[in-house]
């Protein structure tokens, strides 16, 4: 930098420099369960705060069912939540098997500088309902081996 007046220019001043550190982004904080059904497990959890200087592009989620692991990404850095086996994702979350044991999920912001630690992590096991009550018991006509019976 030289200062400038009516009379001249100054001498230069001495020389600096600076760098901009990017890092990898923070951790996502309570990774929590919402409303489970008996085939998704929907989870939610809270942004990092600050993406390092280099906008959060994605989310990454882990997760074992019944014993086998998979992983699938989410793209788009705003989004706080995500729904085993809701379709979605990359690879897409397939349907869960009602009474699925779901273990080890995790979740780890992403940007263009690579991948944040993991979150804290949580297992679910999706509902098994118990079935609807059949309706309208009727019998057939019956024999002297067999009682047929109907309903809805």
């Amino acid at each position: 930098v030289r200062a400038v007046n009516s009379v001249g220019t100054a001498v230069a001043s001495n020389v600096i420099a600076s760098t901009t550190t990017l890092n990898v982004p923070p951790a996502i904080s309570d990774l929590g369960l919402g409303t489970q059904t008996s085939t998704t497990v929907p989870l939610t959890w809270t942004a990092p705060a600050s993406d390092s200087r280099a906008p959060i592009s994605g989310y990454e989620i882990r997760y074992t069912v019944d014993g086998v692991p998979h992983a699938t990404v989410l793209t788009g850095g705003t989004t706080a939540g995500f729904t085993i086996g809701g379709g979605t994702g990359t690879p897409a979350s397939e349907a869960l098997a009602p009474g699925a044991t779901v273990t080890n999920i995790d979740v780890r912001a992403v940007n263009s500088v690579g991948t944040a630690v993991a979150s804290n992590v949580i297992a679910s096991t999706t509902t098994l309902n118990v079935p609807p009550a059949i309706s309208d018991l009727g019998l057939g006509t019956q024999t002297s081996t067999t009682v047929p019976l109907t309903w809805t």
